[in-house]
């Protein structure tokens, strides 16, 4: 017992209370100072003590209202890992896309708005970001008039730089460009280091937008096996790189923490490993940082960023997933391909809102976005699990279901020779919208991505059981008949 550190004997001490009903599911732990004093311990031991519980996933933080116990549920299983052909392919994407885009959820009249990945509008800080907006159109007209600076607000810039500080992952404010989404960054990583033809090597499943930039640009996509909790496989990677085959691989995409659509998250060993893989075989690593910030408890994974230190990784993300959508700002931290990413800017769209990046520079300087950030984690976090939970109830046994530990989104893989396009189908003729499996790369046809950004409404559960009823309808209509 000398041996176990104070902070983990007593998390197990705990953790042993909830596991066996002792301490009631939901109940209310002690806070920090009246943990250390029970047991006799530092406040920073108490510290520890809660955080890995959190980790563990036994205790769950409320923000300014303290701690509670969570039971897990039974186990439920996990959608299986990928096995792609990993050969490079031309790829096409359906135009189911475009109809996630066109439905507003906000009218009660419109398709249930489960497809495209977007946070609730009532989770976002868009009063703050008006009244800010408002301030700097009255104060400096010009960023109305113009196009503003190249590369984006230095002032934004800076916060940007320093919350990546926070971290451990420094960058230089010169090679910050500020771009049109996350979406505009990686079109510029992807021009600035492939020629059409060129492969691309992409995670399976991927985010459907990676493979309409690859098509829009004539490269080839190149899937490798993933696991949907811990991500890429590095192995695989590595065996594809070493091979023959892999001689026309330019570049590497990788959505290394809450991946969109799986909610994987690599570990650190698997980053250090992906960065210097890359490196030594001479392929671009571009990374997508896009829910990076939407960690739902401990501290912000380290970004693949972290672990390059010659500048070979294009870190790229954007606000639309945890601030603003419709603003269109993000970023790309291009290392020693500054220079021409930012020619490929000016060439594409010349500059980003002017207006808009000083708006959110002060919500970030002022305290406002760290705030938000801390509800906006909280509650996806809340709508996920329930959301989870309405599946786990309404599809059919042997459907897997992927528990994130970030972001709001939720992949599920249905039993049997399961049809998620007749799926799509049947559920957009009653007004219910999701992602499609088949989106998310080759294959995939049994699985769906729900969002569970928006608030969890009676609206929403209806629609969750109705899919868990149309899903079981598939799978007995796909059922061998008896002879």
């Amino acid at each position: 017992m000398a041996d176990i550190p104070a902070y983990r004997r007593i998390a197990d001490e705990i953790g042993k209370l909830i596991l066996e009903g002792h301490i009631a599911d939901g109940a209310r732990l002690p806070a920090v100072r009246e943990l250390a004093m029970q047991r006799g311990t530092s406040v920073t031991t108490a510290v520890e003590v809660l955080r890995l519980l959190e980790r563990r996933d036994l205790v769950e933080a409320r923000p300014r209202v303290g701690y509670f116990a969570r039971r897990p549920r039974p186990g439920v299983p996990e959608p299986a890992m990928s096995r792609p052909r990993m050969q490079a392919r031309q790829v096409r994407v359906s135009d189911v896309v475009a109809q996630m885009f066109s439905a507003d959820g906000d009218d009660a009249s419109r398709p249930v708005p489960l497809g495209a990945a977007l946070p609730g509008p009532e989770l976002l800080p868009s009063a703050a970001l008006q009244r800010a907006t408002a301030r700097w159109t009255r104060r400096s007209p010009r960023l109305l008039t113009g196009y503003g600076l190249l590369d984006g607000s230095p002032r934004l810039r800076r916060r940007l730089a320093a919350r990546y500080l926070r971290c451990a992952t420094p960058l230089d404010v010169p090679e910050l460009l500020i771009t049109n989404g996350c979406m505009e960054a990686i079109n510029l990583a992807l021009r600035a280091v492939c020629r059409p033809g060129d492969g691309v090597i992409v995670e399976s499943p991927c985010y459907f937008g990676f493979l309409q930039v690859l098509e829009a640009l004539g490269l080839k996509a190149c899937e490798v096996p993933t696991h949907p909790r811990t991500g890429l496989s590095v192995a695989a990677v590595e065996r594809l790189l070493s091979a023959a085959n892999g001689r026309g691989i330019r570049a590497c995409i990788v959505s290394p923490t809450n991946s969109n659509p799986s909610g994987a998250t690599m570990s650190d060993a698997d980053k250090a490993a992906l960065v210097a893989l890359c490196r030594r075989h001479g392929v671009a690593l571009i990374e997508d940082d896009l829910y990076g910030e939407l960690q739902f408890s401990g501290a912000r994974p380290l970004p693949l960023r972290h672990f390059d230190t010659h500048g070979e990784v294009m870190l790229c993300s954007s606000f639309s997933k945890t601030l603003a959508p419709g603003a269109r700002v993000g970023w790309i931290a291009a290392g020693r391909h500054a220079v021409e990413v930012r020619r490929l800017k000016f060439a594409a769209s010349v500059t980003t809102a002017p207006l808009l990046q000083e708006a959110i520079a002060d919500l970030l300087e002022g305290g406002v976005y760290d705030r938000h950030l801390r509800r906006l984690r909280a509650e996806c976090e809340r709508q996920l699990r329930q959301v989870t939970q309405w599946v786990i109830e309404a599809f059919p046994v042997g459907t897997r279901v992927m528990q994130p530990q970030g972001g709001f989104l939720l992949w599920v893989q249905l039993p049997g020779a399961a049809d998620a396009m007749a799926l799509y189908r049947g559920a957009a003729d009653e007004g219910i919208e999701f992602a499609p499996g088949p989106l998310f790369g080759s294959g995939f046809t049994d699985c769906l991505r729900i969002n569970c950004g928006q608030r969890p409404t009676p609206r929403i559960e209806d629609a969750i059981r109705r899919l868990g009823v149309l899903a079981a309808e598939l799978a007995t209509d796909l059922a061998p008949r008896a002879a």
